[in-house]
């Protein structure tokens, strides 16, 4: 589940006047660096980068350090390197200790806001996003700017009726990178119908009211697995699979005193299905493989309830096919909710279309804030052989 996020934040009003130390995350016993760590300072959230890399300020104190399958660290001391235990060295391993998950599913669902943030909020965030084809990169962007939501749920019926506006909003203030290179195979696609998924997969009660409901299908076989339990929180693997061949797993932790699930990982896996058979806008046919994806919702509590610090999608095995040509995409998207605030507005003042390609006419910024890009990413911005 070692998923990868491109980036890592800082809180400008903290970390402006701050001496800046690059820490490198790392597993206690391989030494191996660990991506997606999070760490929390002073309300503040912090990502490390794709190689186990993070900046912090020198004089940083009082660090939570977490990340799922390892042992949370709370130090006052500043490290130039975190080494973070394994919780297991192998889930197959683990002892058998059955978990009722469509319990905690529909616990959590039913109760989610007295548990999580419920009121306007607005967060400094720091959004990503890339695409690989045939696992060359052909899109990179990261940007800074602003999250509104109204109550941090989702509303199916505004959003089908393309008012998600009402409940969800962001807002660009700085685009630090943007590359993007042409696909190699172009297909003009038709307009597909109206989608729940795009704005629903940002809401973590989306995806948990289709997970209880799935745990739920009579047809289902459902199984949960206990992990790992302190006196805190459990961390739990579980498994649903779909007589449409369709397969969810993952991972979660538990909070056994506020009844909260704090990290949520859901694999989904269709790939073995079927190629299906479409006609592009000019009448030509071609086959496309469905994808398998995976999507990462991760909270801390702030004050009486939870709030987001992170939302991350990934989607691979997409596959397009047209005569001989075969060509596989996968994409990444990431929010990385760096601060939180309860507001009494109503949105945010420039508001993008969330959904699109926001980054079509803005200005690339001289300013690359703390963006730390990863060798992969900098060797993709860096390459000018194929920039358009």
């Amino acid at each position: 589940m070692k998923q990868i996020l491109l980036f890592f934040v800082f809180s400008f009003s903290i970390l402006n006047s701050q001496t800046l130390k690059k820490v490198k995350i790392e597993d206690a016993e391989t030494g191996k660096a660990i991506p997606n760590v999070r760490i929390i300072l002073a309300d503040q959230i912090f990502y490390s980068n794709d190689d186990g890399s993070i900046s912090l300020p020198k004089d940083a104190k009082q660090f939570e350090v977490s990340f799922t399958g390892y042992e949370t660290l709370k130090t006052s001391k500043f490290q130039s390197s975190i080494k973070l235990k394994p919780l297991y060295n192998d889930i197959d391993e683990v002892k058998i200790v059955s978990v009722d998950i469509k319990k905690i599913f529909t616990d959590v669902s039913k109760n989610y806001t007295n548990r999580y943030y419920d009121k306007p909020a607005i967060f400094d965030v720091t959004y990503s996003q890339k695409r690989f084809e045939n696992n060359k990169m052909k899109l990179l962007v990261v940007a800074d700017g602003k999250f509104w939501t109204r109550d941090g749920q989702y509303n199916a019926k505004e959003a089908f009726n393309g008012k998600h506006k009402n409940f969800v909003q962001l807002q660009i203030d700085t685009l630090r990178y943007l590359k993007l290179e042409n696909n190699d195979f172009n297909i003009k696609v038709k307009p597909q119908k109206v989608s729940h998924q795009p704005v629903g997969s940002m809401f973590f009660d989306y995806e948990l009211f289709y997970m209880m409901r799935r745990s739920k299908n009579k047809n289902a076989v459902t199984s949960g697995k206990l992990l790992y339990e302190n006196e805190f929180e459990q961390e739990i693997s579980y498994k649903i699979k779909m007589t449409d061949n369709i397969t969810y797993t993952g991972t979660f932790r538990y909070n056994k005193a506020d009844k909260v699930i704090t990290l949520f990982e859901m694999n989904f896996k269709q790939s073995n299905a079927s190629l299906e058979v479409f006609k592009d806008e000019d009448g030509f046919e071609y086959q496309r493989q469905s994808p398998d994806g995976t999507y990462i919702f991760e909270f801390y509590k702030s004050g009486e309830k939870y709030v987001p610090s992170k939302i991350s999608i990934r989607y691979e095995g997409i596959k397009y096919a047209m005569g001989d040509k075969v060509f596989e995409y996968r994409n990444a998207r990431d929010i990385i909710f760096k601060s939180f605030k309860p507001t009494e507005e109503r949105g945010v003042q420039n508001p993008v279309d969330i959904n699109g390609y926001f980054w079509k006419n803005m200005k690339i910024s001289d300013d690359k804030g703390l963006v730390n890009l990863s060798e992969e990413e900098l060797n993709f911005i860096n390459d000018k052989a194929d920039e358009n």
